[in-house]
């Protein structure tokens, strides 16, 4: 029998395939229908999105509006661009300012003496350090003269005792040094100027006494007044009055030679007991000024007026009204090191404690931050022969200055003859010591310094001669510029702070410590309290005798060697510059010193190029490298640089004897800006680099070139920004207009239809738009309560149209009540707006989003039963396929049996017959 046929019964004879597929016809246009209306709900939902977006860039624009920030922009006019750039901040003040570029910061730089290559000539043995403190001639600002005031520059005409006279330009000095530069290197007068204390003093050279001499202001201005120079003598030597001296206003950075004062937090820094047993704790929490440290001390809750601070004559002075028996004193509490700092470890006088300075004067140091802190020990005279023979004793008790050393060392005279001696004293070239010269030009007799009994310091400046010399160098005086205040943000060898966590230090016994340095430790006598604090170990730390650091010194006696290793992966020994060979000091004692210093030892084989890996791996504030200077000998020179410019990264580079020879090719130097036009009434100021933050309120300014002239900046408010903001809601606005009309539209004649035509939606939407853009805001006293009110108004089609120049007049007269309208909390325009827009489009309770969240439970449900019934439909028509195959095969096996039975023959019967 043949195969059976799907489409129609080859036993039957039905068309099977014709009876499934009416079912399924009527099954599918059900089906389609749900479909249909699936892409019905789909479709809607893009109309609602298209909507959505567009409100959403209507609230956009908006939101921009609402923001003060839109308000307070500003437009920068610049009459020279090539010298300055200008930034103005939000919080700028409009107006007109003139800034010029006086001096661009640099970085310093210094060349060795020529070598004749880099690979393969040594340079000798011995030790490079290099430092970016120590001078000894850092010059006084013109700024702290006269008690804060400063000066108003100038200028001023000197006339010398022949009658010569010189215009001297002060219009651009920042410094003491500015002014005595420009003085002496006038060469049209004989004056050599000097400061001497808190005065400037002239002396005239000429030889002449024909003329007084002079100083006077020139075009009516006050540069001599503030200098104290506005005066004529009939001498050679014309003192001014005093300009500099410390008083109550001073900051606390600018004692001690800049050195400061380390504070405790939250404990008491000194003990000032009254003659009647009074004992005051004070707490100098909080103190930035000397005032604030006065104050403490006269507004303890114990003084009671028994102990008055006073500061006289640069130095603090205490007075007791006690009457007591005891002895009026003062001493640290805590650890803390105030008291000398204060200048206050001295001995009362019945019943008046008067300190030593707490600061040195102009161009000055304290003698007792010199040696590395230790100052001189002994303080009395010493006699200094010139080579002409001629001796002159010099009294140096009581003297607390550098400055004050040098002045009577130049004006001593003669013992016997009273003859002014033939000495000069001067800082030495490195700037870190003392030069005594003899100027006889005689040969007479040896160069002769010496102490008398009750003297120290030529021994201890390295000053003692007998010699046929004409002159001797101190050295290095090692004046102290790292001390227990000195922060420990800056001190790494980077010039990045010091990493908080462990080190260990191990003792020459083997006793191990652990120093934690936290955030709660901020400078340098913080670490040195903490090390002196473990009792696991026996060392002592303190600063050190170079003045550039701090010092461990082992005190357990042991064999073994001190030394300073990290704890874990911390980096904070690396930072204090402390993981340095212990080294043994004179005493034999053991010693690790950290020194803010760059300092490499030099080998017998080393060349300029080992020189300059060892300086860059010190990973310090220098870089190194070689140059080649092009001459036909020796061209090969080594460059040392500053890392970053500015004044403080001035370098002093001590070779050690090695007679390299370095000379500075670049001065450090900060950049100097003048704020004002007029230089009398115009102030100056300083910058590390070229850029200067809030040079005035919200204006940052960046040198880009030294100017000649000044130059006028213009700060106006950036109302073009407020324009172009509302034009920009006017055009989304309109952009929403357009949209709800597209998806609203009928065409009557096609019978075309937007795909929202009719819905309420949009209805609704189009009439709460509507409304925020006619809404009134705020209260009836306010200047501007309707947007029409700036030039915005409904024009017959439903958009906006935008008259700028009605908000530019209101932007021009009153840009404040503008900013209002739009601004102002809640009330304001923006506040309104943004509220509608969000009843439309909040991600979950808008008016847009519950509809959308409508439209898709409707697409899901109406999708999930088109899956439904398509699964039924094909479930039915395979049960209705397997059922005709089954009929055929019943009808098929009958078939079959009915032709079996028809081959069939009929049983024939054989009867006998009896």
């Amino acid at each position: 029998m043949s195969a059976l046929s799907i489409s129609t019964g080859l036993i039957s004879g039905l068309d099977y395939e014709s009876l499934i597929k009416a079912y399924s016809i009527n099954q599918q246009l059900v089906i389609d229908r749900m479909t249909a209306r699936a892409e019905e709900f789909s479709i809607k939902k893009t109309g609602l999105e298209a909507l959505e977006a567009n409100l959403l860039t209507v609230n956009a624009s908006i939101t921009t509006l609402g923001n003060a920030v839109t308000f307070e922009q500003f437009s920068v006019s610049n009459s020279d661009e090539s010298q300055l750039k200008i930034s103005a901040a939000k919080t700028a003040d409009p107006g007109s300012y003139s800034f010029q570029a006086l001096q661009k910061s640099a970085a310093h730089q210094s060349l060795s003496r020529g070598f004749a290559d880099a690979t393969t000539q040594t340079i000798g043995e011995g030790t490079l350090t290099i430092s970016q403190g120590g001078f000894l001639d850092d010059s006084t600002l013109l700024e702290s003269l006269n008690d804060g005031a400063g000066i108003r520059r100038g200028n001023i005409r000197i006339t010398d005792r022949s009658g010569s006279s010189a215009v001297i330009d002060l219009t651009r000095a920042i410094s003491v040094d500015d002014v005595l530069e420009e003085i002496n290197n006038n060469v049209d007068i004989a004056i050599d100027a000097r400061v001497v204390d808190g005065k400037f003093v002239l002396e005239d050279t000429s030889g002449s006494t024909s003329s007084n001499l002079t100083v006077v202001d020139l075009n009516g201005g006050s540069t001599a007044v503030d200098l104290g120079l506005d005066k004529s003598v009939g001498s050679s030597t014309l003192e001014g009055d005093d300009v500099f001296e410390t008083t109550e206003n001073f900051q606390l950075a600018q004692l001690n030679d800049g050195n400061g004062l380390r504070l405790l937090t939250g404990a008491e820094d000194l003990r000032v007991t009254a003659a009647d047993g009074t004992e005051l704790d004070v707490n100098l929490d909080g103190s930035k000024t000397l005032k604030d440290i006065l104050d403490k001390i006269n507004n303890h809750e114990d003084n009671g007026g028994k102990v008055e601070a006073t500061v006289a004559n640069n130095r603090i002075v205490l007075t007791d009204t006690t009457g007591g028996a005891g002895t009026l004193s003062v001493e640290n509490l805590n650890d803390a090191a105030v008291a000398r700092q204060l200048g206050l470890e001295t001995t009362a006088s019945g019943a008046t404690l008067t300190g030593n300075r707490v600061s040195a004067g102009m161009n000055d140091v304290l003698l007792r931050n010199l040696r590395g802190g230790q100052g001189v020990t002994e303080l009395g005279n010493i006699t200094i022969t010139d080579r002409s023979g001629q001796t002159g004793t010099i009294d140096l008790s009581g003297m607390e200055t550098l400055g004050e050393v040098m002045e009577a060392i130049n004006s001593a005279t003669d013992d016997i003859s009273g003859d002014p001696l033939q000495i000069q004293v001067s800082l030495n070239a490195s700037k870190n010591g003392l030069l005594v010269s003899d100027t006889s030009g005689a040969s007479a007799s040896n160069l002769i310094i010496a102490d008398e009994a009750g003297s120290s310091l030529a021994a201890e400046f390295n000053l003692e001669v007998d010699d046929a010399v004409s002159s001797i160098n101190s050295g290095s005086l090692a004046l102290r510029y790292v001390n227990e205040s000195t922060s420990l943000s800056t001190y790494a060898p980077d010039g990045a702070a010091v990493a908080e966590g462990m080190f260990q230090i191990t003792d020459s016994a083997g006793n191990v410590g652990v120093i934690n340095i936290t955030s709660a430790a901020k400078n340098i006598g913080d670490v040195i309290q903490r090390i002196n604090a473990s009792d696991s170990i026996s060392v002592r730390a303190e600063l050190n005798e170079t003045g550039d650091g701090f010092v461990i010194i082992d005190e357990a006696g042991g064999t073994e060697t001190l030394k300073v290793d990290e704890f874990g992966d911390s980096t904070t020994a690396a930072d204090l510059r402390l993981l340095g060979d212990s080294y043994t000091g004179d005493d034999t004692v053991q010693r690790l010193s950290s020194r803010r210093v760059a300092q490499v030892t030099i080998e017998s084989d080393d060349t300029l190029d080992d020189l300059v890996r060892k300086l860059n791996e010190t990973g310090t504030m220098i870089s190194a490298s070689t140059f080649d200077d092009g001459s036909t000998f020796n061209s090969t020179r080594l460059s040392v640089s500053a890392r970053t410019s500015g004044a403080d990264g001035r370098l002093m580079i001590d070779d050690g004897g090695l007679g390299m020879n370095f000379s500075t090719i670049v001065h450090a130097q900060d950049s100097i800006l003048q704020v004002g036009a007029d230089p009398a009434t115009a102030f100056l100021i300083t910058s590390e680099t070229n850029s200067f933050d809030e040079v005035v309120k919200g204006i940052d300014v960046d040198i880009r070139a030294v100017g000649s002239r000044s130059a006028t900046i213009d700060i106006t408010p950036n109302t073009q920004s407020v324009v172009d903001n509302l034009s920009r809601f006017v055009e989304t606005y309109n952009q929403f207009v357009d949209i709800t009309n597209e998806l609203t539209k009928f065409n009557s004649e096609t019978n075309e239809r937007g795909i929202l035509q009719g819905d309420s939606i949009v209805l609704r939407a189009v009439s709460r738009m509507s409304s925020a853009v006619l809404v009134r805001t705020g209260n009836s006293n306010e200047k501007i309560r309707t947007l029409s009110e700036l030039g915005v108004q409904f024009d017959d089609q439903g958009k906006i149209e935008f008259d700028e120049t009605k908000l530019q007049a209101y932007l021009d007269s009153d840009l404040a009540a503008v900013e209002e309208f739009f601004t102002k909390e809640d009330v304001g325009f923006a506040a309104k707006m943004e509220a509608t827009l969000k009843s439309m489009t909040d991600i979950v309770d808008g008016s847009i989003t519950q509809e959308k969240n409508v439209l898709n439970a409707s697409i899901e449900q109406t999708e999930v039963r088109v899956e439904e019934l398509t699964e039924l439909m094909e479930s039915k028509k395979a049960r209705l396929l397997n059922q005709f195959v089954a009929m055929e095969n019943v009808l098929n096996s009958l078939n079959t049996q009915q032709e079996a039975l028809g081959t069939l023959q009929p049983v024939k019967s054989n009867s006998s017959s009896s």
